[in-house]
């Protein structure tokens, strides 16, 4: 049965990000189509009338809970790597919005495979941080925690898709225009800290 609430959340969560993704009527319609279905599986599930379960999943209803960011620290050769965003022409550290059945370290290897081309593994936890008190820009209407992980390398080549048009490693010393959205350069000097101090104190604010 877990699995079956699962895949019901999954398809709750792909309807959701395609309504605030997509603005073509035939696949606005489609994701309702997707919603429903989830949401019949959930009764079912559940024993509960599918009336209930929609009402369940009215988008930004209840008590408003941030969103979540994953961001990877991933070094080599004392290089830390970093993505270029199509969106903004900015570099970043790999990463995203964490997914619905999915834990934190399984979501920021999937997007440094995703963004990427590379295989990483061991994620550890080097900071929390409250998007709201920090520099990021432009300041975003709904509340994000951003967790930042240092993961150990091991193999892939640079891959570009629809999201990223360049991958690359830089010296600390000489790191690119930052998309200052996603990533300050007080991060980078974090993940570096944190490299070359594993026993440092996991960074919460």
């Amino acid at each position: 049965m877990s699995q079956w609430l699962d895949w019901a959340k999954q398809l709750q969560a792909l309807s959701q990000a395609g309504h605030a993704y997509s603005t073509d009527k035939y696949d606005l319609e489609r994701f309702d189509s997707v919603a429903d279905i989830a949401h019949k599986m959930l009764a079912e599930l559940s024993d509960t009338p599918v009336e209930k379960v929609q009402n369940l999943f009215i988008p930004e209803t209840g008590y408003p809970t941030p969103k979540v960011d994953v961001r990877a620290g991933v070094l080599k050769d004392n290089k830390i790597l970093l993505v270029r965003e199509r969106e903004d022409n900015k570099w970043t550290l790999p990463g995203g919005w964490g997914d619905v059945c999915e834990t934190p370290t399984q979501g920021v290897i999937r997007e440094v495979y995703e963004e990427s081309g590379y295989v990483v593994d061991n994620a550890r936890l080097v900071a929390i941080k409250d998007r709201a008190v920090h520099d990021y820009r432009p300041i975003f209407p709904f509340h994000i925690y951003k967790m930042f992980f240092l993961c150990d390398f091991v193999s892939g080549e640079a891959l570009t898709n629809i999201e990223i048009s360049e991958i690359g490693f830089f010296e600390r010393s000489n790191i690119p225009e930052l998309s200052l959205s996603r990533v300050l350069p007080q991060d980078i000097d974090m993940i570096f800290e944190s490299y070359h101090n594993p026993t440092q104190q996991v960074m919460v604010d």
